[in-house]
């Protein structure tokens, strides 16, 4: 996907002795987005961007160092040593050893003469480095105005974690105007230097246009950029949001418990696996952290009691990556931590007062967002028409912040049928989960308005089509070889049992824990897929097909129930 941008100035800071002036150049392709205003707090949201830059610039995968140098040298040693191979006299050796002295005296001659090109070299790549690094190195954050707040996203260079910076109108002591809308921010390296001078004692105005500096500046009109965006970029940001909608396991901790985490990372290393770090949970009792291979353990604080059913053990790997969290403890008034499952992704939200921070970690730091599990799979599947999504998406633009029952309440539409709506929105980049809010946010990723083409395009090409195993569900459920055997409603959701027979014969009994709104909290089968990957790949097509049977019968009774309501309301 080509991807450009195109900003009529530059992003940057004015510093002046008693006043600041921060403005962010916006893409003069998206729609019009802007905001001005004046903030209250600067060294709350310096602190929130310096830490979306450590993320945005952050590359945690394992690549082998550079041996090439050493190699180069290696064989010009070889070289020295075969060619003085057979010299006996000693007059000879005597003048290989001159001629040698005389190339090293004509070598250091050579760096003498090329030491301006070298000075002239690394002034230009300075100059890079400082106003465009993004282009080579990481993609402009995206930013988005809403009625309550701003809030800026980002991923990393490894694909692997995913950041979001919320700042609520409360930063700001003045809000002038604005236009809601997202967009996507000119953000360099020279602005992140400019950020760290940022001080409380000078009134900072704060600006999102697509001016930026440039009449200030008197610089060039337009900066235009065109990158190739990568696919797994574009996957790995819808894929993230399609995790948030999950079923998560939620902890609560303290900064002192964060920063006990950070301290132990900081001064050790782990020379051999495994290298995992486990969520030890008990009901009733404070949280315990395990860091392998060394198996030490950190008692969290009291606030951090695990009030869940049953006792479990979560692991979860790339946790070096927690250290990006380190410059936030100092503002930091509480963490509540999301986690997946075994070997699944890992949401941290800090809440700092009127900003938090979101930090999405992917299974592990190898695995990008974009990698073999499919968390949209462990979502609801109920069918939508295009109206109906058509609908959703009006209804979540023109308020821009909804749960899953008001949008219910103001479609007219079945509370699972929101829910499916929302989770498909999600996919494809028009809405994103809050976490910390617990409501749904409007969002469009693409400049491209979300057209009845596209919906009907997104309802005909659903997971079921593009991925093997919702696919082999599908065909299982329409072929009638899948039974609801138990079904018993607990206080989380549904516990269901069933049996499922694939493409070859075989019949093997998934069973499912799913919430109320059709999450899979956990499933387990006998097949083959499931017990080597649990649901580190997503879910087995069994287990997919008795949910589709059991959303099914979900929605019959969604059906019946306002079938009822209906006719109540007719006879009164």
């Amino acid at each position: 996907m080509q991807a450009e941008y195109k900003y009529a100035g530059r992003s940057g800071i004015v510093n002046g002795l008693n006043s600041a002036n921060m403005a962010f150049a916006s893409n003069t392709l998206r729609e019009a987005t802007f905001f001005h205003g004046e903030l209250g707090q600067p060294l709350l949201l310096r602190e929130a961007l310096a830490a979306l830059y450590q993320v945005v610039v952050s590359d945690f995968k394992y690549r082998p160092p550079d041996r090439t140098a050493f190699f180069a040298w290696l064989a010009e040693q070889d070289r020295k040593f075969l060619a003085t191979i057979g010299i006996q006299a000693q007059q000879v050796r005597q003048q290989l050893e001159q001629l040698e002295a005389r190339l090293s005296d004509l070598d250091e001659a050579r760096n003498v003469r090329l030491k301006p090109f070298h000075r002239a070299r690394l002034q230009f790549f300075n100059h890079i480095y400082e106003n465009e690094y993004e282009l080579s190195y990481f993609l402009d954050p995206v930013i988005t105005v809403h009625p309550g707040e701003i809030f800026f996203e980002a991923f990393s260079r490894d694909e692997s974690s995913y950041a979001r910076v919320g700042a609520k109108y409360e930063i700001f002591s003045k809000v002038e105007q604005l236009e809601c809308g997202t967009t996507n921010i000119d953000f360099s390296a020279k602005l992140h230097g400019e950020l760290e001078r940022m001080r409380s004692y000078r009134r900072t105005r704060f600006s999102v246009d697509p001016g930026g500096f440039t009449v200030a500046l008197n610089e060039s009109a337009h900066h235009e950029k065109k990158i190739d965006l990568p696919d797994s970029w574009l996957m790995g940001f819808l894929q993230v949001h399609s995790a948030m909608t999950l079923s998560l396991t939620r902890l609560r901790l303290e900064p002192a418990d964060l920063h006990a985490i950070c301290q132990f990372l900081r001064t050790h290393k782990a020379k051999k696996s495994p290298r995992a770090m486990r969520y030890e949970l008990e009901p009733g009792k404070p949280v315990r952290v395990v860091f392998e291979p060394w198996e030490h353990t950190i008692e969290l604080s009291p606030k951090s009691v695990y009030d869940g059913a049953k006792a479990q053990s979560i692991r979860t790997w790339g946790r070096d990556r927690l250290r990006m969290l380190g410059r936030l403890i100092p503002s930091c008034r509480g963490i509540d931590v999301y986690l997946a499952g075994f070997g699944m992704p890992t949401m941290y939200v800090l809440d700092l007062g009127p900003v938090n921070f979101t930090l999405a970690l992917s299974g592990w730091s190898d695995n990008d967002w974009a990698g073999d599990t499919k968390f949209h799979l462990l979502t609801r599947r109920l069918t939508l028409g295009v109206p109906e999504l058509l609908r959703v998406y009006d209804v979540l633009k023109k308020s821009k912040s909804l749960t899953d029952s008001a949008v219910a309440m103001q479609t007219g539409l079945g509370v699972e049928q929101a829910r499916s709506g929302l989770s498909y929105l999600c996919q494809v980049g028009r809405a994103i989960c809050d976490l910390s809010g617990g409501v749904f946010l409007h969002r469009d990723l693409f400049a491209e308005p979300f057209t009845a083409k596209q919906a009907a395009a997104l309802v005909s090409q659903a997971a079921e089509e593009v991925n093997l195993q919702a696919k082999a569900a599908r065909a299982i459920y329409d072929a009638g070889n899948v039974k609801i055997i138990a079904r018993r409603a607990v206080s989380t959701g549904f516990k269901l049992s069933g049996s499922s027979k694939g493409a070859d014969g075989i019949r093997v009994r998934p069973q499912l824990h799913v919430d109320h709104a059709g999450h899979i909290i956990e499933a387990t089968c006998t097949c083959e897929f499931a017990r080597k990957h649990q649901l580190t790949k997503g879910p087995c097509e069994h287990s997919l097909s008795l949910r589709l049977a059991h959303m099914s019968r979900l929605a019959d009774e969604d059906r019946s129930v306002t079938f009822i309501e209906e006719g109540s309301g007719g006879t009164t």
